[in-house]
Protein backbone atom coordinates (compact mmCIF):
# COMPACT_ATOMS: atom_id res chain seq x y z
CA UNK A 1 0.00 0.00 0.00
CA UNK A 2 2.82 2.33 0.90
CA UNK A 3 4.52 1.66 -2.45
CA UNK A 4 1.28 2.43 -4.34
CA UNK A 5 0.87 5.71 -2.45
CA UNK A 6 4.42 6.76 -3.29
CA UNK A 7 3.90 5.91 -6.96
CA UNK A 8 0.67 7.95 -7.00
CA UNK A 9 2.40 10.99 -5.46
CA UNK A 10 5.21 10.78 -8.05
CA UNK A 11 2.62 10.49 -10.82
CA UNK A 12 0.85 13.67 -9.61
CA UNK A 13 4.16 15.53 -9.42
CA UNK A 14 5.07 14.58 -12.98
CA UNK A 15 1.57 15.46 -14.22
CA UNK A 16 1.74 18.79 -12.46
CA UNK A 17 5.15 19.58 -14.01
CA UNK A 18 3.89 18.58 -17.47
CA UNK A 19 0.80 20.82 -17.23
CA UNK A 20 2.70 23.84 -15.94
CA UNK A 21 3.33 25.30 -19.43
CA UNK A 22 -0.40 25.03 -20.11
CA UNK A 23 -1.60 26.82 -17.00
CA UNK A 24 1.37 29.05 -16.20
CA UNK A 25 1.45 32.83 -16.44
CA UNK A 26 2.77 32.80 -20.00
CA UNK A 27 -0.34 31.16 -21.48
CA UNK A 28 -2.31 34.38 -21.86
CA UNK A 29 0.57 36.35 -23.39
CA UNK A 30 0.73 36.92 -27.13
CA UNK A 31 3.14 38.78 -29.40
CA UNK A 32 2.95 42.51 -30.00
CA UNK A 33 1.88 42.04 -33.61
CA UNK A 34 -0.87 39.64 -32.54
CA UNK A 35 -2.07 42.18 -29.97
CA UNK A 36 -2.24 44.85 -32.68
CA UNK A 37 -4.23 42.56 -35.00
CA UNK A 38 -6.60 41.56 -32.19
CA UNK A 39 -7.14 45.19 -31.14
CA UNK A 40 -7.83 46.24 -34.73
CA UNK A 41 -10.52 43.54 -34.89
CA UNK A 42 -12.05 44.76 -31.61
CA UNK A 43 -12.15 48.32 -32.94
CA UNK A 44 -13.86 47.23 -36.18
CA UNK A 45 -16.45 45.18 -34.29
CA UNK A 46 -17.16 47.99 -31.81
CA UNK A 47 -17.87 50.71 -34.39
CA UNK A 48 -20.49 51.10 -37.08
CA UNK A 49 -19.29 50.45 -40.62
CA UNK A 50 -18.16 53.66 -42.29
CA UNK A 51 -17.42 55.49 -39.05
CA UNK A 52 -14.80 58.24 -39.31
CA UNK A 53 -11.97 57.72 -36.84
CA UNK A 54 -8.48 58.99 -36.09
CA UNK A 55 -5.71 56.82 -34.63
CA UNK A 56 -4.16 59.45 -32.41
CA UNK A 57 -1.77 58.45 -29.65
CA UNK A 58 -0.05 55.44 -28.12
CA UNK A 59 2.24 55.64 -25.10
CA UNK A 60 5.06 53.25 -24.31
CA UNK A 61 8.57 53.27 -22.87
CA UNK A 62 10.02 53.86 -26.35
CA UNK A 63 8.94 56.49 -28.90
CA UNK A 64 9.93 54.35 -31.90
CA UNK A 65 7.84 51.50 -30.51
CA UNK A 66 4.86 53.83 -30.06
CA UNK A 67 5.20 55.09 -33.63
CA UNK A 68 5.36 51.51 -34.90
CA UNK A 69 2.13 50.53 -33.11
CA UNK A 70 0.32 53.61 -34.42
CA UNK A 71 1.39 52.93 -38.02
CA UNK A 72 0.52 49.22 -37.86
CA UNK A 73 -2.87 49.91 -36.30
CA UNK A 74 -3.55 52.62 -38.86
CA UNK A 75 -2.67 50.34 -41.80
CA UNK A 76 -4.78 47.45 -40.53
CA UNK A 77 -7.84 49.64 -39.98
CA UNK A 78 -7.48 51.26 -43.41
CA UNK A 79 -7.05 47.92 -45.17
CA UNK A 80 -10.14 46.49 -43.45
CA UNK A 81 -12.28 48.77 -45.67
CA UNK A 82 -14.83 48.98 -42.86
CA UNK A 83 -13.90 52.34 -41.35
CA UNK A 84 -12.93 55.74 -42.74
CA UNK A 85 -9.56 56.52 -41.13
CA UNK A 86 -8.29 60.09 -41.24
CA UNK A 87 -4.74 60.50 -42.48
CA UNK A 88 -2.06 60.38 -39.79
CA UNK A 89 -1.23 64.01 -40.47
CA UNK A 90 -4.51 64.82 -38.73
CA UNK A 91 -2.60 64.01 -35.54
CA UNK A 92 -0.43 67.04 -36.16
CA UNK A 93 -3.50 69.29 -36.37
CA UNK A 94 -4.58 68.02 -32.94
CA UNK A 95 -1.05 68.45 -31.58
CA UNK A 96 -0.96 72.06 -32.78
CA UNK A 97 -4.34 72.77 -31.20
CA UNK A 98 -3.25 71.21 -27.91
CA UNK A 99 -0.04 73.24 -27.94
CA UNK A 100 -1.97 76.43 -28.67
CA UNK A 101 -4.82 75.97 -26.19
CA UNK A 102 -3.33 73.87 -23.42
CA UNK A 103 0.42 74.59 -23.71
CA UNK A 104 1.05 70.89 -23.25
CA UNK A 105 3.62 69.26 -25.52
CA UNK A 106 4.07 65.88 -23.81
CA UNK A 107 1.97 63.20 -22.09
CA UNK A 108 -1.64 62.11 -22.47
CA UNK A 109 -4.46 64.64 -22.38
CA UNK A 110 -7.89 63.97 -20.92
CA UNK A 111 -10.46 61.96 -22.88
CA UNK A 112 -12.92 64.87 -22.91
CA UNK A 113 -10.39 67.36 -24.31
CA UNK A 114 -9.17 64.91 -26.91
CA UNK A 115 -12.71 64.03 -28.00
CA UNK A 116 -13.64 67.69 -28.40
CA UNK A 117 -10.55 68.43 -30.46
CA UNK A 118 -10.95 65.45 -32.77
CA UNK A 119 -14.62 66.23 -33.31
CA UNK A 120 -13.58 69.52 -34.92
CA UNK A 121 -11.72 67.70 -37.69
CA UNK A 122 -14.67 65.44 -38.45
CA UNK A 123 -13.80 62.33 -36.46
CA UNK A 124 -16.59 60.37 -34.79
CA UNK A 125 -14.16 58.44 -32.59
CA UNK A 126 -10.54 58.71 -31.50
CA UNK A 127 -8.25 55.79 -30.69
CA UNK A 128 -5.64 55.90 -27.95
CA UNK A 129 -3.59 53.22 -26.28
CA UNK A 130 -0.61 52.30 -24.14
CA UNK A 131 1.86 49.53 -23.41
CA UNK A 132 2.37 49.17 -19.65
CA UNK A 133 4.92 47.09 -17.79
CA UNK A 134 2.99 44.67 -15.55
CA UNK A 135 5.93 42.75 -14.11
CA UNK A 136 5.96 39.36 -15.82
CA UNK A 137 4.19 40.70 -18.91
CA UNK A 138 3.16 43.84 -20.77
CA UNK A 139 -0.42 45.07 -20.88
CA UNK A 140 -1.44 46.32 -24.32
CA UNK A 141 -4.40 48.68 -23.86
CA UNK A 142 -6.62 50.24 -26.52
CA UNK A 143 -9.46 52.70 -25.98
CA UNK A 144 -11.96 54.05 -28.52
CA UNK A 145 -13.60 57.27 -27.35
CA UNK A 146 -16.72 58.66 -29.03
CA UNK A 147 -16.45 62.36 -29.84
CA UNK A 148 -20.16 63.02 -29.30
CA UNK A 149 -20.52 61.52 -25.83
CA UNK A 150 -16.79 61.42 -24.82
CA UNK A 151 -17.57 57.94 -23.50
CA UNK A 152 -15.45 54.86 -24.14
CA UNK A 153 -16.94 52.76 -26.94
CA UNK A 154 -14.26 50.07 -26.84
CA UNK A 155 -11.84 49.35 -24.02
CA UNK A 156 -9.55 46.39 -24.44
CA UNK A 157 -6.49 45.06 -22.55
CA UNK A 158 -4.29 42.23 -23.81
CA UNK A 159 -1.29 40.52 -22.23
CA UNK A 160 1.88 40.69 -24.34
CA UNK A 161 4.89 38.44 -23.88
CA UNK A 162 7.65 40.20 -21.92
CA UNK A 163 10.24 38.55 -24.20
CA UNK A 164 8.62 39.68 -27.44
CA UNK A 165 11.38 40.15 -30.02
CA UNK A 166 9.67 43.10 -31.67
CA UNK A 167 9.57 45.07 -28.42
CA UNK A 168 13.15 44.10 -27.60
CA UNK A 169 14.25 45.32 -31.02
CA UNK A 170 12.77 48.78 -30.50
CA UNK A 171 14.07 48.94 -26.94
CA UNK A 172 17.66 48.17 -27.92
CA UNK A 173 20.40 50.77 -27.88
CA UNK A 174 20.11 53.57 -30.39
CA UNK A 175 22.98 54.20 -32.80
CA UNK A 176 25.82 56.29 -31.37
CA UNK A 177 27.09 59.58 -32.77
CA UNK A 178 29.80 57.82 -34.76
CA UNK A 179 27.29 55.41 -36.32
CA UNK A 180 24.99 58.28 -37.28
CA UNK A 181 27.89 60.14 -38.90
CA UNK A 182 28.77 56.94 -40.76
CA UNK A 183 25.19 56.71 -42.03
CA UNK A 184 25.43 60.34 -43.13
CA UNK A 185 28.63 59.61 -45.04
CA UNK A 186 26.97 56.70 -46.82
CA UNK A 187 24.04 58.99 -47.66
CA UNK A 188 26.36 60.83 -50.05
CA UNK A 189 25.99 57.71 -52.22
CA UNK A 190 22.40 58.52 -53.28
CA UNK A 191 20.99 58.01 -49.76
CA UNK A 192 22.47 54.52 -49.36
CA UNK A 193 22.97 54.96 -45.59
CA UNK A 194 19.30 55.67 -44.93
CA UNK A 195 18.23 52.68 -47.02
CA UNK A 196 20.48 50.42 -44.91
CA UNK A 197 19.05 51.91 -41.70
CA UNK A 198 15.50 51.15 -42.84
CA UNK A 199 14.60 54.82 -43.34
CA UNK A 200 13.17 54.34 -46.83
CA UNK A 201 11.53 57.77 -47.09
CA UNK A 202 14.78 59.46 -46.13
CA UNK A 203 16.67 57.42 -48.73
CA UNK A 204 14.17 58.27 -51.47
CA UNK A 205 14.37 61.98 -50.59
CA UNK A 206 18.16 61.93 -50.84
CA UNK A 207 18.13 60.00 -54.11
CA UNK A 208 15.69 62.54 -55.53
CA UNK A 209 17.91 65.42 -54.36
CA UNK A 210 20.96 64.04 -56.14
CA UNK A 211 18.88 63.23 -59.23
CA UNK A 212 17.65 66.84 -59.41
CA UNK A 213 21.25 68.05 -59.03
CA UNK A 214 22.41 65.84 -61.89
CA UNK A 215 19.51 67.00 -64.06
CA UNK A 216 20.38 70.66 -63.51
CA UNK A 217 23.99 70.11 -64.54
CA UNK A 218 22.84 68.22 -67.65
CA UNK A 219 20.60 71.15 -68.56
CA UNK A 220 23.52 73.54 -68.06
CA UNK A 221 25.83 71.46 -70.26
CA UNK A 222 23.48 70.52 -73.10
CA UNK A 223 20.42 72.75 -73.28
CA UNK A 224 21.87 76.26 -73.01
CA UNK A 225 23.94 78.25 -75.47
CA UNK A 226 26.96 80.14 -74.18
CA UNK A 227 25.37 83.48 -75.07
CA UNK A 228 22.10 82.61 -73.30
CA UNK A 229 21.23 84.93 -70.36
CA UNK A 230 20.35 81.82 -68.35
CA UNK A 231 23.89 80.41 -68.55
CA UNK A 232 25.11 79.52 -65.09
CA UNK A 233 21.67 79.56 -63.46
CA UNK A 234 21.01 75.77 -63.58
CA UNK A 235 24.57 75.06 -62.43
CA UNK A 236 24.25 77.51 -59.53
CA UNK A 237 20.95 75.99 -58.44
CA UNK A 238 22.50 72.53 -58.84
CA UNK A 239 25.39 73.41 -56.53
CA UNK A 240 22.97 74.77 -53.92
CA UNK A 241 20.74 71.69 -54.23
CA UNK A 242 23.72 69.37 -53.89
CA UNK A 243 24.92 71.23 -50.80
CA UNK A 244 21.49 71.10 -49.16
CA UNK A 245 21.18 67.40 -49.99
CA UNK A 246 24.54 66.61 -48.40
CA UNK A 247 23.63 68.54 -45.24
CA UNK A 248 20.25 66.81 -45.13
CA UNK A 249 21.96 63.44 -45.57
CA UNK A 250 24.07 63.99 -42.46
CA UNK A 251 21.20 65.47 -40.42
CA UNK A 252 18.65 62.80 -41.35
CA UNK A 253 20.13 59.92 -39.22
CA UNK A 254 20.16 62.14 -36.12
CA UNK A 255 16.55 63.25 -36.62
CA UNK A 256 15.26 59.80 -37.61
CA UNK A 257 16.81 58.06 -34.60
CA UNK A 258 15.66 60.81 -32.25
CA UNK A 259 12.02 60.73 -33.37
CA UNK A 260 10.54 59.04 -36.47
CA UNK A 261 7.48 61.27 -35.99
CA UNK A 262 9.64 64.38 -36.43
CA UNK A 263 11.12 62.75 -39.53
CA UNK A 264 7.57 62.34 -40.86
CA UNK A 265 6.99 66.07 -40.39
CA UNK A 266 10.12 66.71 -42.45
CA UNK A 267 8.86 64.34 -45.15
CA UNK A 268 5.69 66.42 -45.51
CA UNK A 269 7.72 69.63 -45.87
CA UNK A 270 8.52 70.59 -49.45
CA UNK A 271 11.15 73.00 -50.74
CA UNK A 272 10.43 74.40 -54.20
CA UNK A 273 12.14 76.85 -56.53
CA UNK A 274 9.58 79.33 -57.84
CA UNK A 275 9.60 82.46 -59.92
CA UNK A 276 8.93 85.57 -57.86
CA UNK A 277 8.65 89.20 -58.86
CA UNK A 278 11.28 91.69 -57.75
CA UNK A 279 9.54 94.59 -55.96
CA UNK A 280 12.17 97.13 -56.93
CA UNK A 281 13.06 96.24 -60.50
CA UNK A 282 9.84 94.51 -61.52
CA UNK A 283 11.82 91.68 -63.10
CA UNK A 284 11.28 88.03 -62.30
CA UNK A 285 13.64 86.25 -59.93
CA UNK A 286 14.07 82.71 -58.66
CA UNK A 287 13.27 82.05 -55.00
CA UNK A 288 13.00 79.11 -52.61
CA UNK A 289 9.52 78.31 -51.31
CA UNK A 290 8.95 76.23 -48.16
CA UNK A 291 5.57 74.47 -47.98
CA UNK A 292 4.01 72.00 -45.57
CA UNK A 293 1.15 69.73 -46.62
CA UNK A 294 -1.58 68.29 -44.40
CA UNK A 295 -3.97 65.71 -45.83
CA UNK A 296 -7.34 64.50 -44.55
Amino acid sequence: MKRRLTTFVIFLAVLSWGLKPLYGQSTGSISLDEAIRYSAKQIQDGLDKGSTIVVYQFKSHNQRLSDYVLKELFDKLVNSRKLFVLDRTAQEVIDAEIEFQFKKSAGMISDDSLANLTKRIGAEAVITGSLDDAGNEYRFRIRVIGTETTAAIVSNATSVDKNDKRIAGFSSRRPGVGEKIGTGALNILLGFGSYIEGDIIGGITLTAGYAVTAGLFVIEATALDWDSPAVGVPATIGVVTAGLTVVYGFARPFIYNYSPKLATVMDNTQVKIVKASDTYSGNGALAFQLAYSIKF
